[in-house]
Order: structure tokens, then C-alpha cells, then sequence
């Protein structure tokens, strides 16, 4: 049914808070399922269930606030204790979430839960109908706010004024309207307590009579004017004196009002009122807290990006100026004007990209479920356990990572973990254990999935790159079990033996490096056998501002990340062999592929150049493996911006953009994952032609064949 016209401006509101409610729903029946005797968490996931069906009913949204009502009438048989909480209830419950989310986003789409809702219903009725006494909790007992309000005396702020605000009885939105009349109290004077309370407003629990007490200095004109603008208000009342007894009976006669009016939700123990300090201290961290859309964010960002590149192209025009006209006052001027720019924009860009960091835990919250019911599907016991989800992450790579943490998890389980069965017989604990951790170093993120499970044999894996010809059989042979076990990121490979709907395509994996390397981060494998698998990846915290190093080759010049760069060096060009057709060098002790760049990325003009017979490498790594890459020259380090160009040029192997340089030039920026799979992984397509001679003439590296 979609919402009338007038409540259209408060659908944004309602479906943020549908989110969170769904998000409590979905988290806390998945921590019920393994503490079913936790009394304060079934309170927190029946106050959603009961919020989301008040809030949905007052947006007109029939079939959610139907489906919430069912649910909150099997989740009362928990709180009742006539039900236990087992796995197949917990099912059904999950069930009506997934169908709770398919309405939310179906509103998003086109503001209609318009879905066939009645067979989720009639299994947890049915559900419920079937109750079983939990053995923990006798068939009388409630927790202490299950009657969802305290009637005790209620403290009463002295020298106080007492505001009584009537709702229209066809108010329909009483929790928004409660919310708009607190903060507009707040904002004309001190609120020092209010019935129900704020926390309480959130909930959803409330009446048609709301009480505020303000402070003593309070004007009636004041108070008046403060609530005349807002719609759905009967009446108000304001009192000069409060006469404490009297008001404590009138606050209970109105929460007995109220559990009748909304049905006795619990509302914990936030239901007996708040102090005034803890009110105000609400109403101020409301007031200092304002909400910003996801697209303005990103609108900044483009925008504080475009500030850091005229940052570099003013620091080398206040360099050249510097150079052709000395100390000249109008010189000296600039250079001041530009040293302060900078720490302007150096300390903007600084805020603007933490108000885009976002806790991973947004990330991190979506694969419990997957987990459970994945390993549900294949029969096997499973705990993920999560650590650091207070880590912070840049909000555009918290979204990339989500198909990639998804693969790993669902190999852990699906490869990784064995039956409980198997577990029991190599002397495990029949419950496998999966942590997806978190943490900060330095200007990185480390996100690291671990199981307990059989790990990776790498022998297995040079024989399935074998077969898939990836690589020759002399090649594979060569590789140590620290190689051989990172061919699991090769595209096409696996490790299954049968082919299943959840893995086994060797598909996964190769998503996984790929959607790193898109991110300039990087993906390492340990494993053990017998004892589990490590997938450690390395992000930046952000992407669109990062360090890079800056080379020439041809006519281009590009930009290596610098989480990448290991050192630079130079070599002679008889130090350049060929090994299977691949040409490599030796350093420190290493054979290395070498990649000429230029050759990469199709700079055929001109020859390499060298500086006193030597050619210039850059040494790149990413996860255990290092390449050589042969370059003209090398410009130095400088803070770049990331710009896209799939619009323009489409998906460049080698390429993850573009930047603007000081001078107004486009460098590429690199990426070195990608270039890196040309030098190990292909066959044999580039072989020294021709050596430096004598006369010190440059080495050329020509395709076979050319």
C-alpha cells in the first residue's frame, strides 16, 4: 500500500529506522539462537519487532506492520516462557526478516510493501501454535519491564513547569510527532524531564497525553508558540506550580494508559524515566548532530580532490617563478600565499576524509547470517567470530569489499571447514571456528578471515594449475609451497574437487585478488594442512587521495601506488637473462621477472634510456611475489587523486586510472597487480634480441616474432 501524500516528507525517517530495526531484528535473532536464556537481548529484539510494527501501521504499510505483529506474538511466547528458542523457531523468524527487508527495499523502490506475506505468516503461527516450555523459565514469569513501564513513584524536577500536550486522536504518527514536540521544547527552553521519554519516543511507546517538565523561568507564550507550527497537537497545558503527588498519580495513569493504548510494550528499563541531566545531555548531542547524504560526501570529496591537484600545480608554478626570478618580493609573497594554501587543504582534506570512515562493522554485520545459513545448507557447525568492528574504513571501500569477504567466507566453510563428523575424528571440537578480524596499521587496514578447518594442500594446487594451464609442469615444480598455495587466487583454479551451487568454480578466488588490486591492496594466503587457512588482505584507508611514485617509460608517464614499491635500482643490461623465454634478473639473491613497462602498456616509440649504461627497475610486490619493472626514469614521490577512466577508455588491463599532475599532464596509475600476472603468469612472449655492445648502445626488448 503506498503512503499517503502528507506523510511523505517523514518516509525517509521511517525507513532509516526501519533499517536499524531489521538490522537489531536479523543480529539479535542470530545471538538468540546461541544464548536463548539471555533475557536482555529477547526484550531488545521484541522492542524492534513491536517498533517497526507501530511505525509501518502509521506509514500505511499494511503487509510489514502484519508481518511484525506475527512475529512479535511468537517472539512473546520466548518472553512468556512457553517457547524455547531452538533452531527450526529461529528459521521461521529469519524467514519473516528476509521479508521484512524485501518490503523495505521494495518501499525504497517505489514506496508499496506490496508482497504476498501470507505464508510467512501462517508458518509462524503455526510456529507458534506448537509451543514448547522452555526449561529455564517458569510459565508465569516475566522479566522485570515485561508489563512495559514502571508504576512506581516517578521523580518530579523541583522548581519545575509542567507542560501536558494532547494528540488529536487521528494522529497516526505519534512517535514522530512526540519527537518533533520534545525538540521543539527543547530548543525554546530546558527540558528537564518528560513522560514518556525520549527513549521511549524512539521506541515507538507512545500515547495520546505526553508531559514534559521545563524549568521554572519558562514563558507561556513561549512554550505556546514553540508547538502552534506543529500539526496532529489537540491541546496544551501549561502549569505554573507542580504539585508532586499529584503529578506522580497522574504520570502512572498515564503509562497505564499507555501500555493499554500500545498494547504493553516493553520498553526495558530506559521506561522509567530519565534525570534531567540525561535529557539534556540527549537534546544537546541532537542538536550538534546533523545528517549528510552519502552523495554530497562524495561531491566534497571530488571536490577537496580537485584543491589537492591545484595544491601541486601551484607548489611547482611558485617553484619555477622561484627559479627564473630569484628573490623578487612578489616571489617571496607566493611562496608564503602557497605554504599556507597548503596546510589549509592539507587540514580540509584531512576532515573530509574522516567524515567519510564509517566502522567496519557496517561491513562486517551482513555475513553472520550468510554464515549460519550457509553452513546449515551443508551440514556443518560453524561459529564466526568477529573481532575489531570498531576499525575504521573510507566508506567507498567498505562497499567494494563486500563480494570479496563474502568468497572467502564461503570457502572457509564450504573447502575449509570439515563435517562435524570429520572434525571429531582428526581430534577437533565438532564446532568449527571462523574469525573475520580488523585492525589499523599505519595508513592501512589489515582484514584477515581464519578458519580451524583442513587448510590447503600445495601440491594439490601445482597439479590443478597444471591442468588448467596456467602453468607448464616444469614451472609448477619450481614453485616452493609458499608460491604454489597464492596460484589459489589464479583464475579457474580450485581446490573442490566436485563443483556445488555455493563454490567450486575457481571463480571465486580470482574475484577476490581482483577487487583487491582494484582497490590497490593486495591479498596473501597461509595455510597449514590439517590445521587452517589465513586470507590476509592489505587496503589504503581510502582511495581517492594516496602516495605514488612517478616513472616514465615512453612517452607516458604513470604513477605506482607506493604500496607497492619495494626499492628502486639500476642495472646493467647483461645482467638482463632469459629463463623458458621469461627475461629476469638476479637481485639479492632472487631470480625476478622483469616487465618492460613501455612494452605493457604499449609505449613502442623510442628505446629504453639508460644513464651511464645502466637501465632503471623499480621492484614492485604484491602478496609474496616481486617483479622488476624497467623504466625510462624515475620523477620522484607525490600525493595524487584518482581519477576513473572506464567511461572514456573502458576496463585497460594494467590501468586503474588516471591523476593530474602539477604541471596540467595525465599520468596513469598503475595497476601493479595486474602487470604483475603478465610477468609470472603468461606464457613466454618477450626474449632479449639484441645486448648492449660495446659502443654502449641501449638494449632493445622486442616481442617474439616482431
Amino acid at each position: 500500500m503506498t503512503q499517503s501524500p502528507d506523510r511523505s516528507e517523514y518516509l525517509a525517517i521511517f525507513l532509516e529506522e526501519a533499517e536499524e530495526q531489521i538490522e537489531t531484528l536479523d543480529d539479535g535473532l542470530l545471538r538468540l539462537e546461541k544464548e536463548p536464556d539471555n533475557p536482555e537481548l529477547l526484550q531488545e529484539i521484541f522492542r524492534a519487532a513491536h517498533s517497526l510494527k507501530s511505525s509501518a501501521a502509521a506509514m500505511g504499510f499494511g503487509a510489514m506492520s502484519a508481518l511484525c505483529h506475527a512475529s512479535e506474538n511468537l517472539l512473546d511466547g520466548f518472553r512468556s516462557g512457553e517457547m524455547r528458542p531452538d533452531t527450526d523457531v529461529i528459521d521461521v523468524l529469519l524467514t519473516a526478516v528476509d521479508g521484512l527487508k524485501s518490503m523495505k527495499e521494495a518501499i525504497c523502490a517505489g514506496g508499496s510493501d506490496d508482497r504476498d506475506v501470507a505464508e510467512v505468516i501462517a508458518a509462524l503461527e503455526a510456529a507458534a501454535a506448537h509451543r514448547t516450555p522452555n526449561p529455564n523459565t517458569s510459565g508465569d514469569e516475566r522479566s522485570p519491564d515485561s508489563s512495559g513501564e514502571s508504576t512506581a513513584a516517578v521523580p518530579v524536577p523541583e522548581d519545575s513547569r509542567q507542560v501536558v500536550v494532547r494528540l488529536s486522536p487521528e494522529c497516526q504518527m505519534r512517535s514522530v510527532r512526540a519527537h518533533m514536540i520534545f525538540t521543539a521544547l527543547a530548543s525554546a527552553c530546558e527540558v528537564l524531564a518528560a513522560h514518556p521519554s525520549k527513549e521511549e519516543i524512539r521506541a515507538g511507546n507512545v500515547g495520546k497525553d505526553l508531559v514534559f517538565f521545563v524549568a521554572a523561568e519558562a514563558e507561556d507564550d513561549d512554550l505556546h508558540a514553540a508547538l502552534d507550527s506543529i500539526s496532529d497537537v489537540a491541546s496544551v497545558e501549561v502549569l505554573s506550580a507542580v504539585d508532586a503527588v499529584t503529578t506522580e498519580r497522574q504520570l502512572a495513569s498515564l503509562a497505564r494508559a499507555r501500555r493499554t493504548d500500545e498494547r504493553a510494550v516493553d520498553v526495558g528499563p530506559s521506561g522509567r524515566g530519565q534525570s534531567s541531566g540525561e535529557l539534556a545531555a540527549l537534546a544537546k548531542k541532537t542538536d550538534q548532530t546533523v545528517r549528510v547524504s552519502i552523495s554530497r560526501l562524495d561531491n566534497l570529496m571530488n571536490l577537496v580532490g580537485e584543491l589537492v591537484i591545484d595544491r601541486t600545480r601551484v607548489s611547482q608554478l611558485a617553484t619555477d617563478f622561484a627559479a627564473a626570478y630569484g628573490g623578487v618580493d612578489l616571489v617571496l609573497q607566493l611562496k608564503e600565499t602557497h605554504s599556507h594554501m597548503a596546510r589549509i587543504v592539507s587540514d580540509l582534506q584531512e576532515e573530509v576524509m574522516k567524515t567519510r570512515m564509517l566502522p567496519i562493522a557496517q561491513l562486517f554485520r551482513r555475513f553472520p547470517r550468510m554464515v549460519r545459513d550457509l553452513a546449515h545448507k551443508v551440514q556443518k557447525e560453524v561459529d564466526l567470530i568477529l573481532e575489531g568492528e570498531d576499525t575504521e574504513l573510507d566508506r567507498s571501500v567498505i562497499e567494494e569489499m563486500a563480494d570479496p569477504l563474502g568468497h572467502l567466507l564461503r570457502n572457509a566453510v564450504d573447502h575449509g571447514m570439515e563435517t562435524p563428523d570429520g572434525r571429531t575424528r582428526v581430534g577437533k571440537p565438532r564446532t568449527g571456528r571462523i574469525i573475520l578480524g580488523a585492525r589499523q596499521e599505519e595508513n592501512h587496514i589489515i582484514i584477515e578471515v581464519t578458519d580451524d578447518g583442513t587448510g590447503m594442500d600445495p601440491q594439490m594446487l601445482r597439479e590443478s594449475a597444471v591442468a588448467k594451464g596456467i602453468l607448464s609442469d616444469k614451472a609448477a615444480a619450481a614453485l616452493s609451497d609458499e608460491e604454489a598455495v597464492q596460484l589459489i587466487f589464479a583464475s579457474g583454479l580450485s581446490t573442490s574437487r566436485a563443483v556445488s551451487d555455493v563454490s567450486g568454480r575457481g571463480v571465486g578466488m580470482d574475484v577476490v585478488k581482483t577487487n583487491v588490486s582494484r582497490l590497490h591492496g593486495t591479498a596473501r594466503v597461509q595455510t597449514k594442512l590439517g590445521l587452517g587457512t589465513t586470507v590476509t588482505v592489505r587496503l589504503p584507508l581510502t582511495l581517492a587521495i594516496s602516495q605514488a611514485l612517478l616513472v616514465t617509460s615512453g612517452r607516458a608517464v604513470a604513477a605506482l601506488p607506493l604500496i607497492y614499491v619495494v626499492e628502486t635500482t639500476r642495472i646493467s643490461a647483461d645482467q638482463v637473462k632469459t629463463i623458458q623465454g621469461h627475461c629476469v634478473i638476479s637481485h639479492r639473491g632472487r631470480v625476478l621477472p622483469l616487465l618492460d613497462l613501455g612494452r605493457a602498456l604499449e609505449q613502442r616509440g623510442g628505446s629504453v634510456t639508460r644513464n651511464g649504461g645502466l637501465m632503471r627497475i623499480v621492484i614492485v610486490k604484491s602478496a609474496d611475489q616481486e617483479v622488476g619493472l624497467l623504466v625510462d626514469s624515475l620523477v620522484g614521490e607525490q600525493e595524487i587523486v584518482l581519477k576513473p577512466i572506464g567511461d572514456a577508455l573502458g576496463d585497460v588491463p594494467g590501468l586503474s586510472g588516471a591523476t593530474i599532475l602539477g604541471d596540467g599532464t595525465v599520468a596513469l596509475v598503475l595497476d601493479v597487480a595486474s602487470l604483475m600476472d603478465q610477468a609470472w603468469l603468461r606464457e613466454a612472449s618477450v626474449t632479449t634480441s639484441q645486448a648492449a655492445n660495446s659502443n654502449g648502445q641501449p638494449a632493445t626488448y622486442l616481442e617474439n616474432g616482431a
